[in-house]
């Protein structure tokens, strides 16, 4: 069976690295130089009229062209490397080390670096070709013409590069950028209709189990659904997940129990392992939590002390308050897999609003304790949400959140001014709260 979780682990390490996009072009660079060369060598070109002044020019000119243009690509190469290293470093200091995961996923960065170095790739093939056929007296033409305009290319994307980098340091295109992961981790949470006039739960009439246990420590990367519902389908059985992508396991822990009509075979442990895959630290393919940590991080590390940005910390809530408020308009899946007859394969930790928000708001909230506008932000916040949905287990988080909010008020020191708005601010969401209540 495809072990679909070491593939989104696979996917997400190539897409996160800086190799596999160059080394890509490179190869495409080498590629194309042998394919230049050997239509040189077949010298149909050069018996087109506007093509002849490329064979008639001076083979050792153009070599020494070629070399000018692979020693300045390397150079330039270094230059696109180094400014990239003094990114990473900025953004670890600025906005946390864990950030620089999302640097490193610049498909922006990853291209203009292979662009360099599968340039100088070129080049170097074609000198040696060059250095090869000019005791032949082969001419090259075609493969000329086309390093210069990579290297013409190569002028305009080292001006974009420039351009990229200080656009991607900028703290609030930082912050979209993690509010569109942190959307694209939560969506896959989202409930989606399933069978529902044959589900069924056989659970009652399960007289065999058998205890998986995790062959490493770490935490809990990918879980792969899917593949774990066809194989409880495959053995007639229901899997019970005890983890949720995010927890750290340690060695040895039970991962799940299975539980079926007949006797299970010892050999489904290892299945069982394949469909997860543990890593020593955390992603953020299938752990929204994490995710969201990521801007809290951002946020938390404004207001401190060396920073002392609340600018930067109200955009972070602000954020988080859009992520919320779609979540709060949605179903949250239950955790429950069903196969496609309708029957009940598969039972694993589910997220809530409650677990999510807290991860979003409670830092923030208390290292925001002498900023009085990043805590009025997270009030209007938590006015925001309560006015997007009715649902009454989400308005109880809320609540909570807005006593602990108002517990900091009464040990810290706010002016009269600051007091009235802060005041103002939980008026209004203690009302939103009061009238969704009446009309529930």
């Amino acid at each position: 069976m495809k072990n679909l979780a070491s593939i989104d682990k696979l996917f997400d390490s190539i897409k996160t690295s800086f190799w596999f996009i160059p080394i890509l072009m490179v190869v495409t660079s080498i590629v194309s130089a042998w394919l230049m060369v050997w239509i040189d060598h077949a010298q149909a070109w050069g018996r087109l009229d506007w093509l002849k002044f490329l064979y008639q020019t001076d083979q050792d000119t153009l070599l020494s062209l070629v070399n000018t243009i692979a020693a300045s690509m390397i150079t330039v190469t270094s230059i696109a490397f180094s400014i990239t290293i003094v990114t990473l470093t900025l953004a670890s200091s600025q906005f946390g080390p864990r950030l620089i995961r999302n640097f490193m996923d610049d498909r922006g960065t990853q291209l203009v670096l292979g662009t360099f170095i599968s340039n100088f790739s070129y080049c170097v093939v074609l000198i040696y070709c060059m250095s090869l056929d000019s005791n032949q007296g082969i001419k090259m033409g075609l493969s000329i013409i086309w390093c210069l305009l990579a290297t013409l290319c190569s002028v305009f994307i080292l001006i974009y590069f420039i351009h990229h980098v200080a656009r991607s340091i900028q703290a609030d295109n930082v912050i979209n950028e993690i509010c569109h992961e942190i959307n694209r981790s939560v969506e896959p949470l989202y409930f989606s209709e399933q069978a529902s006039s044959t589900q069924n739960s056989l659970e009652g009439h399960f007289v065999h189990s058998l205890s998986i246990e995790t062959k490493h420590s770490g935490y809990l990367q990918v879980l792969s659904c899917q593949t774990l519902c066809q194989l409880a389908q495959t053995h007639d059985m229901l899997v019970e997940f005890h983890w949720r992508p995010g927890d750290l396991i340690n060695k040895h822990a039970e991962l799940a129990v299975l539980k079926s009509h007949k006797p299970i075979a010892d050999d489904l442990q290892n299945e069982i392992n394949q469909c997860c895959v543990i890593g020593s630290i955390r992603t953020p393919i299938q752990d929204p939590e994490y995710a969201i940590h990521q801007m809290v991080e951002i946020a938390v590390r404004a207001l401190s002390t060396g920073v002392n940005d609340p600018y930067t910390a109200i955009t972070c809530v602000d954020k988080l308050c859009l992520v919320l408020c779609d979540l709060a308009t949605h179903k949250l899946h239950q955790g429950l897999h069903y196969d496609g007859n309708g029957v009940l394969r598969l039972k694993r930790r589910p997220y809530d609003f409650s677990g999510l928000a807290n991860s979003a708001f409670d830092q923030i909230r208390q290292y925001a304790q002498d900023s009085v506008a990043v805590t009025i932000r997270l009030l209007e916040s938590l006015h925001r949400i309560a006015i997007a949905t009715d649902k009454t287990d989400i308005h109880h988080v809320l609540r909570e959140q807005l006593k602990a909010i108002q517990e900091i008020k009464q040990k810290a020191q706010y002016t009269v001014k600051d007091s009235q708005d802060f005041d103002k601010s939980v008026h209004k969401l203690e009302r939103e709260l009061l009238v969704k209540a009446e009309s529930c």
